[in-house]
Parts: C-alpha cells; structure tokens; sequence
C-alpha cells in the first residue's frame, strides 16, 4: 500500500479520494511507526555483545528507544485529534442543496409576474367592497415575494459559505497532512532497513514528522472550530432575517391548505 497522492477536490467523488487517502496514509504511516518498534525489539537481544564492549552503543541505544517513545506519543496525540474529524461529511451535498434553493428563487420569483397590474386586470377592475380587498392584498403578495426571495439568498449563500470553508480546510489539510505521511513512511523504511549504527541518526526524522502531525491535526481543528463559529454567526443572522414577515398576510408565514 502507497500513500495515495494529493488531490484538489473538485467534487463528491475526489472529495471522498481526497478523504481516503488521507485514512490510508495514517494507517500506513502507523504500520511503519510499528515496523520501527518491532525492528528494535527483534534486534536488541542480538547487541548485548556491542553492549558489552562499547558503552557509547549502550548511550546511543538508549536514546534510540527514548526517541521511539517520543514518536509514538506524538502519533497517538494526532490519532487522537484526528478521530473527530476522520469522517468530515459531504460538503459538495451542501453545494447540491444550494442549488435546490436556486430553483426555489427562480420559482419565487417568476411568480411576481402574476400579480403586476400588467398582468392580473382584477387588482385595478374588480369593483366593490371585495375587489378592494383584494387589491390590497395583491399588493402585499408582492411584497412577501420579494421578502421570500430575499431569505433564500440568505439560505444559499450560507449554504455556499459553510461549504467552502470546509473544503478549503480539508484541502489545505489534506496537501499538508499528505506531504509529512509520506515523510514519515520513507523514514521509518529507512530505519527499519539500517543498520542499528545507524538508527541514531534515522530516528529524530521520525520524532519530527510525528510532532508536525500532531501540530497539523490541532491547526485543523481550529480552522474547522473557526468555520463553524463564522458559519453559526450566518445561520443566527439568517434567523434573525427570517424573523421580518413584511407583507405576509396577517403577519405570519402562509400555510399549506388543501
């Protein structure tokens, strides 16, 4: 198993690609962090002699194992930061959604037509006490329609809004996240393939790139923490938008009847 390459999601399928191999290259990345450990433990009872005669082998040794330690300690942290945010959702279905209230715009605001005087003669030439009425609330119609039309902006740019900052995140993470996987996987080969007088050098690499992932985990939750801040703000002024019922007959959202 490779650690699959980095791609820029443009929709569901190579979002999901995008996704999928990050979960491949964090699983491979912590089969080689095993491969490492192993390594050491299936070796260490063939030193005891270089143990013995060199003292400078034992210090190296042991600071071999302490920087393994460190390595899986840094791992487990990004492990642990990353369970919450493994399954990342469908921002793209967000992106359908909006389109469905574009079409609920268009059947909005087509419907104006209907209730201009170039159009409805009723509203000027129906004469008496109920065509007065209903001259009246034509007008009001109207301006409902423009009210509505004016919230499902408000809903599709949220929509549009809280997508893009979630695949922005995850595409800015996925190029970093992908970058120091395969770091970690070439390193860790190359400790398991070196000799064992050569895993002092080797092994600091892999400390590093084990400490970055736990860094790049923690950025992107703050970055998702941030969008779900800004997108909460745009949800409750939605709210708060939706509370104007200006032309809605007898001040309140009309009701289906059948």
């Amino acid at each position: 198993m490779m650690v699959g390459a980095f791609v820029t999601p443009t929709d569901e399928g190579s979002f999901t690609t995008l996704v999928t191999n990050i979960r491949d290259g964090i699983e491979e990345a912590r089969v080689g962090l095993d491969d490492c450990a192993n390594a050491y433990n299936s070796r260490k009872d063939d030193m005891s002699l270089w143990d013995r005669f060199m003292d400078f082998f034992r210090r190296a040794m042991e600071e071999v194992v302490k920087k393994l330690n460190e390595a899986v300690e840094q791992f487990n942290a990004f492990m642990q930061t990353m369970a919450e945010y493994l399954s990342p959702g469908n921002p793209f279905a967000m992106y359908s959604k909006r389109d469905d209230w574009l079409e609920v715009k268009r059947k909005v605001t087509s419907s104006k037509t209907t209730i201009t005087d170039s159009y409805l003669k009723a509203d000027t030439s129906w004469k008496g006490s109920t065509g007065d009425g209903y001259s009246d609330l034509a007008a009001r119609q109207l301006m409902a329609i423009d009210t509505l039309a004016g919230y499902t902006d408000s809903m599709m740019n949220f929509l549009a809004d809280y997508a893009k900052k979630i695949l922005d995140a995850w595409i800015e993470f996925g190029a970093r996240l992908l970058t120091y996987l395969l770091d970690q996987v070439d390193a860790a080969a190359s400790f398991v393939t070196a000799d064992p007088l050569e895993w002092l050098d080797a092994v600091p690499k892999i400390t590093t790139v084990c400490t970055n992932l736990a860094r790049v985990a923690v950025d992107l939750g703050e970055q998702l923490g941030k969008n779900f801040t800004a997108s909460k703000d745009l949800s409750d002024q939605l709210k708060q938008d939706m509370a104007n019922l200006t032309g809605f007959p007898s001040g309140s959202w009309p009701t289906a009847t059948i």
